[in-house]
């Protein structure tokens, strides 16, 4: 259950005192289209929401954190104690969860999507709320226009979540499993006290938001030609016909050694192109693991990227539009969890061509 109660604080009996600030990890739930929702759906909605965070909450194993209903909006305040894997990753599953649940018996006005905002900071208790300049940052995070469009533009998707650059940086991008690393984008919050910061948005169920720019090419490196495989040699000397020519008279057989080499790119169907998938692949992972062992990627990024070439491996071969998809969507989410570093210049390029190879055979 989530508790609205909070200590009586000195803040109740003298105004110009306030309890002094605590970390914490700060989550803003903001119901989309709340207000063109009449009275009473706006009622039965902020109940249901209480409802669902509190099984969310349950599920994750998450201590039970102080909350402040404002209006449209839940305000949760978790102790800094709790790892920030368990908030951003088992909470925010067991919630996407349980809002698909909602949607799968509520449309229209009991429709409940909701614009997620995550930050971390000190936040003061003071009277019947909470104070601070972290709390007012969390709130511009579920209020800016990228999140917003981000959910608008998935009309499937029951929240879209947006996280601080500090937890970012701290937690997200190490690639700890079930944090889906790969599927944040970068965007810029400026509003009031607030100028250019980045925040991380992400759509659980899309590769990237909807709505927001698609990373460009990468720092380019040394040149990487993916090139279709040659048809496999027949045996060596082969001795036979090489030719034959039906005509009233008989057949004309040649006698004599008849050689094969390959001399360019041949077209054979649909599968034209694609032998080499699997061969670049192998490649690939050869390069990744060269570049664990000289360090220029940790272990998270290693294991991360590996589990992504696993898919793409699945799918190499693959000639329908889900498999085709699923090998371009592993190539891209590998592309964005390599660090954009000078040293990894030619691993990067590598994942960029087979990309625009994959792209150019959709």
């Amino acid at each position: 259950m989530v508790s609205s109660t909070a200590p009586r604080s000195r803040a109740q009996h003298d105004p110009a005192q306030y309890d002094p600030a605590q970390y914490v990890l700060i989550v803003i739930l903001d119901i989309e289209g709340f207000g063109r929702r009449t009275d009473p759906d706006q009622v039965w909605l902020r109940d249901r929401l209480r409802a669902v965070v509190a099984r969310a909450i349950e599920t994750a194993g998450i201590p039970e954190p102080a909350s402040e209903d404002r209006g449209d909006a839940l305000v949760l305040l978790v102790p800094g104690t709790v790892p920030k894997t368990d908030l951003l990753g088992g909470f925010v599953r067991a919630l996407v969860r349980e809002l698909r649940e909602h949607a799968r018996n509520h449309t229209g006005d009991r429709e409940m999507r909701l614009r997620v905002a995550v930050h971390a900071g000190e936040v003061a208790r003071h009277g019947a709320g909470w104070v601070g300049a972290d709390l007012n940052t969390a709130f511009r995070m579920a209020d800016m226009e990228p999140l917003r469009r981000a959910l608008a533009g998935a009309p499937g998707a029951v929240l879209s979540l947006a996280v601080s650059h500090v937890l970012h940086q701290g937690v997200v991008r190490h690639g700890h499993p079930g944090l889906e690393a790969a599927e944040f984008a970068p965007a810029v919050l400026s509003a009031k006290e607030i100028r250019d910061e980045t925040v991380w948005i992400r759509v659980p169920g899309h590769p990237w938001p909807p709505g927001l720019r698609a990373p460009g090419p990468r720092t380019p490196g040394p040149s990487v030609t993916v090139r279709p495989a040659p048809p496999a040699p027949l045996a060596p000397a082969n001795y036979g016909i090489s030719a034959a020519e039906v005509s009233v008279t008989g057949v004309g057989v040649n006698h004599g050694t008849v050689t094969q080499s390959w001399t360019g790119p041949i077209a054979t169907g649909p599968a034209a192109g694609t032998a080499d998938i699997p061969a670049e692949l192998t490649r690939l992972r050869a390069e990744l693991t060269e570049a664990r062992q000289r360090e220029a990627i940790d272990d998270f990024t290693f294991r991360a990227t590996g589990e992504e070439l696993e898919t793409a491996e699945q799918h190499a071969r693959a000639q329908d539009e889900e498999g085709r998809g699923r090998l371009l969507h592993a190539l891209m989410k590998i592309e964005r969890l390599i660090p954009n570093a000078a040293a990894l210049a030619g691993l990067i390029a590598t994942v960029t061509q087979l990309i625009q190879h994959v792209k150019g055979q959709a």
